[in-house]
């Protein structure tokens, strides 16, 4: 047993196709040794040929699964309704002025507090205006 086990490990190192069916979940090591077991190299040998068949053939995913995103992008953008983003727009708006209005009054607050005890530095700018 442990023979047909170093035939099927020298037959792999000449064959490393195979390790690209494991490694992409095709098939697992022990379905590719019970196929070398009872088929023999011959079948693999016909599925290299299919492979290299298959590799010669234009590919035309790449480019119908770019034709699909586009296509995919287009209806989003169909179905935007102008008048929701406005809406939506307005409000991130009102929220950051809130926002600001509360952080800006903080700092007057803040800056109010501060006192020097001398009255010509303890006015504000707009104030000597």
């Amino acid at each position: 047993m442990s023979a047909k086990l170093d035939e099927f490990k020298e037959f792999v190192k000449r064959h490393p196709l195979l390790k690209g069916q494991v490694a992409s979940k095709q098939k697992t090591w022990q379905e590719l040794y019970e196929d070398f077991c009872i088929l023999g190299e011959d079948a693999f040998e016909e599925e290299s040929k299919e492979e290299s068949a298959e590799k010669t053939k234009p590919k035309e995913t790449k480019s119908t699964s770019t034709e699909d995103l586009i296509k995919t992008v287009v209806g989003y953008v169909k179905k935007i309704d102008p008048d929701q983003v406005t809406k939506t727009v307005t409000s991130i708006q009102k929220v950051l002025e809130l926002i600001g209005g509360l952080g800006a009054g903080a700092s007057t607050s803040a800056l109010a507090k501060k006192s020097t005890g001398d009255p010509l530095f303890d006015k504000r700018f707009d104030e000597w205006y």
